[in-house]
C-alpha cells in the first residue's frame, strides 16, 4: 500500500530525519520521519503592544502512519523539500481488508468503521463492490473483484458456456394471487380448469394474512431451462422479494440443478427501479446474455435479448411491478361488436377487450394523460429510475400491497369470464356441438325436431396458451444456441494456433506439461455478436407505425420501435418512398394505411403480429398471413368509413393532422454534388376521383380582384382572339403571307365593336356577340375571288396598304358626333379593308406561282 502526506501539512515542509527504514515494522499512528517548516509569527510584549512584529520562525514535528506493516521501500531522505502532497514510502501490509463483511474484515476481524484523527481513507471504503446474490453486506475491493472475475472467466472458458440472466414475472413464468382460481381449478365444468391443471400455487405473508399465489410456467419451460443449462450459468434477476423469487424457484427448479443460489431480488439489486449488470458483473460484461421482457428497466442494454411477455392470466401483467416504470402498451383495439358465434381466439380478444373494465379504467385513463413526446432521453432516463428515498419506496410498498387486495377483492378474471359468457348466451351453439346434437338425442335415438330445454351451453375458455405460445421458448433456445455457437467459433478463431506435426514431434516434454489457462484475452464481446446477428434480420426494411401507438408518446421512445430498431429496421413518422411496410391495427383505417394503398402494393400494410414474428424467429417472415386492409384499392378508398362515430376509434398523434409525406420525385444528391433529376418512368399514383372532389365548380375570375377593378370578363377575351385569328379553313399560304407582313409592319388591333340596341349576347355574359366561322369563311372567300381578279403586284398592295394608311376612312366626323350606327360601319369596314389586303396577297402569290 503507497503512503502519501497528507494535505493538511503546512507546505513547504524538510525532510529532517528518518524515524524508520526499509524492512523495519510499522504500527498506525507511528512516526515515519520528523520535518521541520517555517511559519510566520507575531511577537512582542504584552506591556507594549507597538512592539509587535511579524517575524518567520522554524517549529518540528513528526509524520505518523496512518497504515501499518512493514516499510518496503522509502521515497524520501534527510534533506528533502516537499512542496505538496507526495508518495513518502511503501508500506506492506499485513491485511489490506479486501474483503469486508457489515464494515468488519473478513481476514483480520479490524473494525472498519474506526476512524481518528490521521484517518484520510476510511476503511470501507477499500471495499464497496458487491458481486454476490443474497447478501449486500459482504463486500470486496476493485483488484478482488478482478480477480475474481478472471477466475469466473477462465472456468466458464473451459466448460463452453458463457452466462445468461434470466427474469422471472412475464418472462418464464406469470403469477396471480386471484382467490377465483383455485375454485376454477377444483371445477370440472369450468372451462378454464382443464387449463388451470398445469398452474403450481404457494404462500407467502403479506402484511398479517397468508395470500396465496398461482403460478403459470411458460409452455415447454422445463425443457427450455435443461437444454439452456448446458450451454449456459444461468442466474435469476427479479424485482420481486426474495422470498417470492426463492419460491419460484423451487417450482421451476427443484433440483437447485439450473441456478443453484444464484438469485437476485429487489432487496439485494441496490435499485427497485431499474436492473444493472454491473450489479453482478462488475468488472467485465462480454460473457453476459440476458433475457426479459422489459427492456426500458435495462436501458436497453446491448446484452438484452428482449422476449415477449407472457400472458395467460389475461390482463393481470406482472404482479411485482409497482415499483417500475409504467409497460409501454400497445394501444389496444376498438371494442369488436358480438358475433353470433366466437371462435377460441375471438373470445380471447373480448377476454383482452375487457381490461378497460373495473380497476383498469383508472390506469388506462392515467395512461392517456401522460405524455412524453417532447422529453429528452436523459429526462426519460431519470424519470424512469424515480425517486428511491425510504419514504417513496415505502409509499410504493403499501400500494403494491393495496393492488395485490384489490386483485383478491374485485376478482377481474372472474368479471373477464362473466363477459365472455354473456357473449356465449348471446350466441349460436358451437358448430360442432350443433352438429352432435342433430345426429344423437340424450338417450342415443335420433334428435327430435325439439330441442332439449335443459342442454348444456357451449362455454368458451378464457385461459389458454396459444399456438405461439407452445413454440415460443423453443425457438427463444434455438437463438441463444446460435450466439453461443458464433461467440466460440470466434474465441477459437482469435486463439493462437497449436503447435503440430513435426514441430510437436521433436518436442518430446509437450504432453508432460501443465494445459495453459484460457487466454482472456481473445474473448469476443457476445454483445456485439448477438447484435450482428439481429440487424440483419430487417436491414433495409423501413416501418411506419400507424394507429398503433397510443395518443401523446413519442413514437421512437415506444419499446416496441426501439425492438424493431435493434433488429435493423428503419422507422419513420411518415409514409414516404422509401417505405416499406405500414404496422396498423386491423380495426383503424387510418390516413397513413391510405397512403400506403395508394401505393399499388410497394407497401406491405400488416399487423404487429407480423413483427412479433420476425423478433422470434429472427427472420423476415412472410407477410402474407398478416396482411391487412386488402380490401383497399390502389387509391385507397375503398370500404373507407365515413366516419368513426360510436366505434372508439383513436388515431395515433402523428394521424391526427394531415398525413405528411415526402415527394414521390425527390432528387438524390450523389457524392460529386450533383443533384440527379428524378427517373422520367417513375409512377406516379393519381386518385382522379379524389382530385376532382376538389375541381372548382364556379366560373374563372381573374387571379386578383382589387375593390376598384372588376374582374377580367374572360369569355368577351376569347371571342375577340377568335375573331382576330379568323377561321381554321386558312390554307398555308395565307399563313406565309401573314407572316411577311408581320415583318414589313405591325398588324393592326382589332377593336371592339359596338353592338346595336336589338343585337343580342349569345353569351350572356357581356361578351362581344361575334359571327360563326360560316360566315367569316365565306366572306374570305369571296375577298380572295375579288382579289384574284384584279391586275396588281406585291409594289402595288404595298402601296395600296400605304394609301389607304393615310387616307383617312369615310364617315369619320372630327368633331366626334357620328352615330352609333357609323361606329359601326366603320369598324365593319376597317375589319374588311384587313381582309382584302390578305386576300390580296394571297391571289398574287398564287398568280406568281402560276407564272
Amino acid at each position: 500500500m503507497r503512503l502519501f502526506t497528507t494535505a493538511n501539512l503546512r507546505y513547504p515542509i524538510t525532510v529532517t530525519r528518518l524515524r524508520r527504514k526499509p524492512g523495519d515494522a510499522l504500527e498506525q499512528n507511528q512516526a515515519l520521519f520528523s520535518y521541520q517548516y517555517r511559519l510566520q509569527v507575531t511577537e512582542g510584549t504584552r506591556d507594549d503592544p507597538d512592539s509587535e512584529e511579524l517575524v518567520e520562525r522554524s517549529f518540528y514535528s513528526d509524520f505518523t502512519s496512518e497504515l501499518e506493516g512493514t516499510v518496503s521501500t522509502l521515497h524520501i531522505k534527510e534533506g528533502d523539500v516537499i512542496t505538496k502532497r507526495a508518495l513518502v514510502a511503501d508500506i506492506e501490509e499485513a491485511c489490506t481488508h479486501s474483503t469486508q463483511y457489515g464494515g468488519i474484515c473478513v481476514n483480520c476481524g479490524k473494525n472498519m468503521d474506526e476512524v481518528n484523527f490521521n484517518t484520510s481513507i476510511r476503511g470501507t471504503d477499500r471495499a464497496t463492490v458487491n458481486t454476490t446474490h443474497a447478501n449486500t453486506a459482504l463486500l470486496m475491493s476493485q483488484d478482488e473483484a478482478g480477480r475474481a472475475d478472471e477466475e469466473a472467466r477462465r472456468r466458464l472458458l473451459e466448460a463452453r458456456k458463457l452466462t445468461l440472466v434470466v427474469d422471472l414475472d412475464q418472462t418464464v413464468i406469470q403469477a396471480c394471487v386471484e382467490k377465483t382460481l383455485a375454485a376454477w381449478k377444483n371445477d370440472p365444468s369450468n372451462p378454464n380448469y382443464e387449463a388451470l391443471q398445469e398452474v403450481r400455487t404457494f404462500d407467502l405473508v403479506q402484511g398479517n394474512q397468508l395470500v396465496p399465489y398461482y403460478l403459470k410456467l411458460r409452455p415447454g419451460l422445463e425443457t427450455f431451462l435443461r437444454e439452456m443449462s448446458e450451454l449456459y450459468e444461468m442466474h435469476i434477476y427479479t424485482m420481486a422479494t426474495r422470498d417470492y423469487a426463492l419460491n419460484v424457484a423451487r417450482i421451476i427448479d427443484p433440483d437447485q440443478k439450473v441456478f443453484a443460489d444464484r438469485i437476485l431480488s429487489r432487496d439485494e439489486s441496490g435499485s427497485m427501479n431499474a436492473k444493472f449488470l454491473k450489479r453482478l458483473f462488475p468488472v467485465n460484461t462480454k460473457m453476459v446474455l440476458v433475457i426479459d421482457d422489459r427492456g426500458d428497466v435495462w436501458q436497453w442494454t446491448p446484452n438484452l435479448l428482449k422476449v415477449k411477455a407472457y400472458d395467460f392470466f389475461v390482463g393481470i401483467g406482472d404482479i411485482n411491478s409497482a415499483f417500475l416504470p409504467k409497460r409501454q402498451e400497445l394501444d389496444a383495439a376498438p371494442v369488436p361488436k358480438t358475433a353470433k358465434h366466437h371462435s377460441s381466439d375471438e373470445s380471447r380478444q373480448i377476454a383482452e377487450d375487457a381490461k378497460t373494465v373495473g380497476e383498469g379504467d383508472g390506469d388506462k385513463a392515467s395512461a392517456e394523460t401522460k405524455t412524453n413526446g417532447t422529453v429528452s432521453a436523459v429526462d426519460h432516463m431519470v424519470s424512469m429510475a424515480g425517486s428511491q428515498d425510504q419514504e417513496t419506496m415505502q409509499e410504493k410498498i403499501e400500494q403494491q400491497s393495496q393492488d395485490l387486495e384489490s386483485q383478491i377483492a374485485e376478482s377481474p378474471l372472474l368479471q373477464k369470464q362473466k363477459i365472455l359468457d354473456a357473449a356465449d348466451s348471446e350466441a349460436e351453439p358451437s358448430p360442432a356441438a350443433s352438429a352432435a346434437a342433430e345426429l344423437l338425442a340424450p338417450n342415443g335415438d335420433h334428435k327430435t325436431d325439439t330441442p332439449p330445454q335443459d342442454a348444456p351451453k357451449y362455454r368458451h375458455n378464457l385461459l389458454q396458451d396459444d399456438e405461439t405460445e407452445q413454440a415460443y421458448l423453443s425457438t427463444l433456445g434455438q437463438r441463444l444456441r446460435e450466439v453461443h455457437t458464433a461467440f466460440f467459433t470466434s474465441y477459437d478463431a482469435a486463439l493462437p494456433a497449436a503447435e503440430t506435426g513435426r514441430i510437436a514431434a521433436l518436442r518430446p516434454d509437450v504432453s508432460s506439461r501443465k494445459p495453459t489457462l484460457p487466454d482472456l484475452s481473445a474473448i469476443p464481446d457476445a454483445a456485439h455478436i448477438m447484435a450482428s446477428l439481429r440487424h440483419r434480420v430487417l436491414t433495409g426494411v423501413h416501418l411506419v407505425f400507424s394507429g398503433v401507438v397510443p395518443l401523446g408518446v413519442n413514437i421512437h421512445n415506444h419499446d416496441t420501435v426501439i425492438w424493431a430498431k435493434t433488429f435493423g429496421a428503419t422507422v419513420s413518422e411518415s409514409v414516404a418512398k422509401k417505405t416499406t411496410h405500414v404496422i396498423a391495427s386491423p380495426e383503424r383505417r387510418t390516413a397513413k394505411v391510405r397512403q400506403a394503398a395508394k401505393r399499388g402494393g410497394r407497401v406491405a400494410i400488416v399487423s404487429v403480429q407480423w413483427l412479433f414474428q420476425c423478433f422470434m424467429h429472427w427472420r423476415r417472415v412472410s407477410e402474407d398471413a398478416y396482411r391487412i386492409h386488402t380490401d383497399a384499392t390502389v387509391n385507397g378508398t375503398a370500404d373507407l368509413p365515413n366516419s368513426f362515430d360510436g366505434r372508439g376509434v383513436l388515431l395515433s398523434s402523428s394521424d391526427e393532422s394531415d398525413v405528411l409525406t415526402e415527394p414521390e420525385t425527390e432528387t438524390e444528391t450523389p457524392a460529386n454534388g450533383t443533384a440527379t433529376k428524378p427517373s422520367s418512368n417513375l409512377a406516379i399514383d393519381t386518385d382522379w376521383t379524389e382530385l376532382e372532389t376538389h375541381r372548382p365548380s364556379l366560373d374563372r375570375a381573374d387571379s386578383n380582384p382589387t375593390l376598384t377593378e372588376a374582374p377580367e370578363d374572360w369569355g368577351s377575351i376569347d371571342d375577340e382572339l377568335n375573331e382576330f385569328l379568323g377561321s381554321d379553313a386558312d390554307d398555308s399560304e395565307t399563313e406565309s403571307v401573314l407572316s411577311i407582313r408581320s415583318a414589313d409592319s405591325p398588324p393592326s388591333s382589332s377593336k371592339k365593336r359596338k353592338r346595336g340596341e336589338g343585337e343580342a349576347d349569345p353569351d350572356g355574359d357581356g361578351g362581344v356577340a361575334v359571327k360563326g366561322d360560316e360566315e367569316e369563311g365565306s366572306r374570305l372567300q369571296k375577298r380572295k375571288k375579288e382579289a384574284l381578279e384584279r391586275t396588281s403586284s406585291l409594289t402595288q398592295v404595298a402601296s395600296a396598304a400605304g394609301a389607304g394608311e393615310s387616307t383617312p376612312s369615310p364617315g369619320v366626323d372630327p368633331g366626334g358626333g357620328e352615330a352609333e350606327e357609323e361606329e359601326e360601319l366603320e369598324g365593319e369596314d376597317e375589319l374588311e379593308g384587313d381582309d382584302e389586303l390578305e386576300a390580296a396577297l394571297a391571289a398574287e402569290l398564287d398568280a406568281l406561282e402560276d407564272e
